[in-house]
């Protein structure tokens, strides 16, 4: 420099942090600052003088062309050059000519920089970005970023595992540019980029559904955080991705199992209220007919009742003992469909007759409320294959259900007619009719549209379940129809036409025998025939003895087994009506004890076991054991006698 001493470029160059040293061009050192001194550890006493090859032998070692450089009039740089004393240190050179006064290459400078606190800071750094990069590809949360266009600039290998793409198939893609976000979630997923983009967001979750590569849908909990640089502009968003869908699963069949099991206690509730709501009508409905039945028979017993007082009596007693009878018959139906025990004896009938003769039977019923029956048969004969007892049961319980919900005054409208391949019967009512509500309900078990206590009619809530059941397992169908409360009710049987109706001979040939059948009464003696009446309950045993003397018959009556095995020592009768609850020796072991007596003594006596046993396993044991017949209490009279006529072979005589 000019106006600058030697002394002075000398002091300067010695006061450098950086190693400063210099070569002419024999590569002889010229110049060794302080700093270079304190790097390599010799003085410039040691080094000026001697070779630059000789003082760094490394230069042989293929590096010398760096530093030949400078005097070919270049300028170079190198790194990693061991300049120092320590194989830990790190250093930069810079090359550059040494120029005389006419600007001649006279040799070279040499810089030397102690880089090794950087170098460490960048390995030390080089080496947390490699741990955070094995945390991040080691993570079992996906991890994905997005750069300030919202592009995909990571992907790392649990992102591939868990939506299934190669980072190569998605990088650089925005999030709309495949089908990654599940339709019904994009407008939410927008509405958070657009948030992050404006710098509302800063780190916030996100609850979506995704797609994986083979188009199923995944349940994602994305933990969101938001870099921007120093000036507020957006950098980058990095995601943490949680799959979530065993846990959404999860929670979806834990709610699931809540509702069920909520209705579950709802239903249990419910059926515990019905349980309590029925128990407390069966208990009013069997009191209130034995009410009349006992305070009319006391007063009887006690003389107190005469003239038109007594036949209204008998009326009465009559009356509650059949309405008990036609409860406890529904119990014991409702029993067998519970159990499936219920079993029909299917035969062509004609179901005009059936519905004629119930009609007739709940007539007088109706009049006593001025209740209108109207009926319209459209043809005289309906023949299906039914059970004409279970159909009577089912055309009875609809009628006498419209009689008992319709006002007095009001009126019942029957009509049968067939319709394609079906008898259509249809009962409507000016009543009370259904409030919508209930209607769903108004073929179920137990149900009733009234409470317990404050309802207006009686009843068990069985009558329209067994309906159905008869109905259904005839092949047809029921419906209810409703307006509403006041609005009276309507209800449809349809039930298929019998094969029988469309061979018309053989159509004529039954409603002739039909015909016949229902014209004419029919009246059985029994005189002369003796039977043997084994009844334990006293007043049955003398109620029945007294009927069937009234029919002419000769009868023994025993209470017990014993008693009834005396009697065919001495005299064999005709027939036995047994009981089977009997004490000691019941109903059944009589049986096997009597079957095993000679024919001379009676051993095959035809037999009916009358009992309040009334299923239809009772029916068959009862069969089973050697009985001809099987009969429930309570016994209709008439049928009683045409019974025993039928097993001794006694004919019927007929009246016009």
């Amino acid at each position: 420099m000019e106006g600058v001493s030697p002394f002075l470029l000398s002091r300067l160059v010695d006061a450098s942090v950086d190693g400063i040293f210099a070569f002419d061009r024999e590569l002889r050192l010229i110049a060794w600052n302080s700093a270079i001194a304190r790097i390599t550890g010799l003085s410039s006493e040691e080094a000026l003088g001697k070779s630059v090859l000789e003082v760094f032998p490394f230069l042989h070692e293929g590096h010398e062309g760096s530093f030949l450089e400078a005097l070919a009039g270049k300028e170079s740089v190198c790194q990693n050059h061991p300049y120092g004393t320590s194989e830990n240190g790190a250093f930069e050179c810079r090359y550059s000519p040494l120029l005389d006064e006419d600007n001649k290459i006279a040799g070279g400078i040499a810089i030397i920089t102690d880089i090794t606190a950087r170098k460490h800071a960048e390995a030390a750094v080089h080496a947390a970005y490699r741990q955070l990069a094995f945390h991040v590809e080691s993570s079992p949360l996906a991890v994905v970023e997005w750069d300030s266009d919202f592009r995909v600039s990571r992907w790392s290998k649990s992102a591939e595992r868990l939506f299934g793409w190669k980072a190569d198939e998605v990088i650089g893609k925005h999030v709309n540019e495949w089908q990654f976000v599940f339709a019904d979630d994009v407008d939410a997923v927008a509405l958070v980029t657009n948030r992050q983009r404006e710098g509302v967001e800063v780190q916030g979750v996100l609850r979506n559904r995704n797609y994986t590569r083979d188009g199923s849908i995944l349940y994602c909990e994305w933990y969101n955080s938001v870099l921007r640089d120093d000036r507020g502009k957006l950098v980058s968003v990095l995601s943490l991705v949680l799959d979530v869908t065993a846990r959404e699963k999860a929670e979806k069949e834990r709610a699931a199992l809540l509702v069920r099991e909520r209705d579950a206690r709802k239903h249990a509730e419910e059926a515990d209220r019905l349980k309590d709501e029925f128990l407390a009508t069966l208990s009013h409905e069997l009191r209130t007919p034995l009410t009349s039945i006992l305070g009319w028979a006391s007063m009887i017993r006690n003389g107190e009742v005469e003239g038109a007082n007594a036949l209204r009596a008998l009326e009465t007693i009559e009356r509650n003992a059949r309405s008990q009878a036609r409860l406890i018959d529904d119990l014991l139906d409702v029993s067998r469909i519970i159990t499936g025990n219920l079993r029909l004896d299917l035969n062509p009938l004609n179901l005009t007759t059936i519905v004629e003769a119930a009609v007739d039977a709940l007539r007088p019923t109706a009049d006593v409320k001025d209740i209108h029956l109207r009926t319209e048969f459209i043809s005289g004969e309906c023949l299906v294959k039914g059970d004409p007892n279970r159909l009577r049961q089912v055309i009875w319980n609809l009628l006498s259900n419209a009689i008992k919900f319709t006002p007095r005054g009001g009126t019942v409208n029957i009509s049968l007619y067939c319709v394609e391949s079906n008898a259509r019967l249809t009962v409507s009512d000016t009543g009370e009719g259904i409030s919508e509500a209930f209607l769903p309900y108004v073929f179920d078990r137990f149900r009733q549209a009234e409470g317990s206590i404050s309802r207006k009619q009686g009843g068990l809530g069985l009558g329209l379940a067994v309906v159905r059941h008869l109905v259904e397992l005839h092949g047809g169908t029921i419906e209810a129809e409703s307006e509403g409360l006041g609005q009276g009710s309507t209800f449809t049987v349809d039930l298929p036409l019998a094969q029988e109706r469309r061979d018309p001979a053989r159509a004529e040939e039954r409603r002739r025998e039909v015909e016949r059948r229902h014209s004419r009464s029919d009246r059985v003696r029994l005189d002369g025939i003796h039977v043997l009446l084994v009844e334990d309950d006293d007043d049955s045993r003398k109620l029945l003895g007294t009927m069937l003397k009234r029919y002419g018959a000769k009868v023994t009556s025993t209470k017990s087994a014993a008693e009834a095995l005396k009697v065919f020592n001495d005299d064999t009768p005709d027939v036995m009506i047994s009981d089977i609850g009997m004490p000691d020796v019941d109903g059944y072991e009589l049986m096997r004890k009597l079957r095993a007596l000679p024919v001379d003594k009676g051993g095959t006596v035809p037999a009916i076991a009358l009992t309040g046993y009334a299923s239809r396993k009772d029916r068959e044991r009862a069969l089973g054991a050697g009985y001809h017949k099987h009969m429930a209490k309570p016994v209709e009279q008439a049928e009683m006698i045409a019974a025993i006529a039928s097993l001794v072979g006694r004919p019927q005589t007929y009246t016009d």
